[in-house]
């Protein structure tokens, strides 16, 4: 008997069109734990096709108490960096029969908190959480929820995090840019509140202090994450800084953006500025000139995230302490910067 397109088909009504009980349909759905007669089997696969019937998956998930699903919160997907970043999580939990749920927060705090919420209220099973700003409130909604969750790129007291070596990653590259004989180096940051770029830019100073050159703070500017932005910081930098031969900036998408400022100005690169970048994306050797980077271990955060958090949800009953874990950065040279000619 056919039935309307509107109503949605149940286990009863397969149950019925096969003849037998619907404890019969679930054992043949989860294949167990009773066994059923192969041609019984048949029978109720036939009709679930012919129905187009689907569990329940909902009322699956509040039975077992477990829905199979990862939250993750990212603040930006046009950022190829998180969008890597994504990809690599997304074939890990997958293979271990997850589906990941991506939330791109386009860095908005009310965002991020909107989706701590909605997070909390479709009850996933875990979250990796990358918040854009130094706010715990997001991160306080998951918690007090006891949702098993890993913090990435900030070190939080109590919670599992994974952290990059930004300190490490503005040192090498400024001592990059030192050794090859700039003595007037721009940093763009991307905002001063902003934790990882922070601590890039001590590590930034350090470098200088170490090489014995002075500190000067009108050779820092700020700037939002994106190519465009990043232009307009390099025409500030230029306007006050004629004598500047090396930027480094954030990220790789700043220095794109400070690529294109400095041939706008008629400068080469790197003849008469050198330019680093951050994150080493998947496009930053395709620049022109392929760009000098730092590299940031993205599918190594993955993969140390999902561990971290499959300890904890594969822990039957106390779940493993809290542990930050630091991930090394890399230098990676090509040919934007050079010595100063």
């Amino acid at each position: 008997m056919p039935f309307p397109k509107s109503k949605r088909v149940t286990r009863k009504d397969v149950a019925r069109l096969a003849g037998v009980s619907t404890a019969t349909i679930s054992y043949v759905i989860n294949n167990g734990p009773r066994p059923v007669a192969p041609e019984t089997r048949a029978r109720v696969l036939r009709i679930i096709d012919e129905l187009g019937y689907y569990p329940n998956e909902l009322a699956r998930s509040l039975r077992i108490k477990q829905t199979s699903t990862i939250g993750l919160v990212i603040p930006d997907l046009r950022n190829p960096f998180y969008a890597d970043l994504a990809r690599s999580l997304e074939q890990i939990c997958f293979s271990r029969g997850y589906v990941v749920m991506v939330c791109n927060t386009n860095r908005e705090t009310d965002k991020e908190r909107r989706f701590a919420e909605v997070l909390r209220a479709k009850q996933v099973d875990g979250v990796v959480f990358l918040p854009d700003a130094d706010s715990l409130e997001a991160l306080d909604t998951l918690r007090l929820a006891c949702i098993p969750m890993v913090v990435l790129e900030h070190d939080v007291e109590g919670l599992h995090c994974i952290a990059i070596d930004d300190f490490t990653g503005g040192f090498i590259g400024t001592e990059h840019l030192i050794r090859l004989g700039h003595r007037r180096i721009g940093f763009i940051q991307q905002r001063p509140n902003h934790t990882t770029s922070q601590r890039r830019l001590e590590g930034y100073f350090s470098a200088l202090q170490a090489a014995g050159l002075p500190i000067d703070p009108s050779l820092v500017v700020t700037s939002d994450p994106e190519p465009a932005a990043g232009a307009v910081a390099t025409r500030s930098l230029l306007s006050r800084e004629p004598g500047m031969t090396a930027i480094f900036a954030h990220n790789d998408l700043i220095a794109l953006g400070a690529m294109h400022a400095l041939r706008e100005a008629g400068l080469s690169i790197p003849g008469d500025v050198s330019v680093l970048g951050y994150d080493d994306n998947a496009s930053a050797a395709f620049y022109a000139p392929p760009l000098t980077t730092i590299s940031y271990p993205k599918e190594a955060m993955a993969k140390a995230a999902a561990r971290q958090l499959f300890q904890m949800l594969d822990a039957d009953q106390d779940p493993p302490s809290p542990t930050t874990e630091l991930l090394p950065v890399n230098l990676i040279v090509r040919q934007s910067t050079a010595p100063v000619g």
